[in-house]
């Protein structure tokens, strides 16, 4: 068995990840024995996937901002978690360049 040493966690910021992972766990469970409100929390945790499809970018995007500190993530064992409301707030803060038509065109 592994054990798990947080370190330079808060025992509240611990809780609260933990409480959000197995919210998440649940959710996504095809024959959940809980039933779980379908309004989303600001600390509901997405997968990468989910938060790349929320903000309408790739998988490679999310990890790349990421790494960049663009988003702010949770590790759980290998898996990366983000909380909803930080992917939100990078949304208000993205967006998208929209070319002109025939924008880069050589006539």
């Amino acid at each position: 068995m592994q054990a798990v040493i947080p370190v330079g966690v808060a025992y509240s910021q611990l809780l609260d990840d933990v409480r959000a992972v197995v919210r998440h766990e649940l959710q996504h469970q095809p024959q959940a024995c809980v039933t779980i409100a379908d309004k989303p929390t600001d600390d509901e945790l997405l997968s990468i996937r989910e938060a790349a499809t929320l903000l309408g970018v790739t998988v490679q995007t999310v990890h790349d901002w990421k790494r960049r500190g663009l988003l702010k993530y949770h590790k759980l064992g290998s898996r990366s978690y983000l909380k909803r409301i930080d992917v939100m707030n990078a949304l208000k803060g993205y967006q998208r360049a929209v070319k002109p038509p025939g924008h880069g065109r050589h006539g």
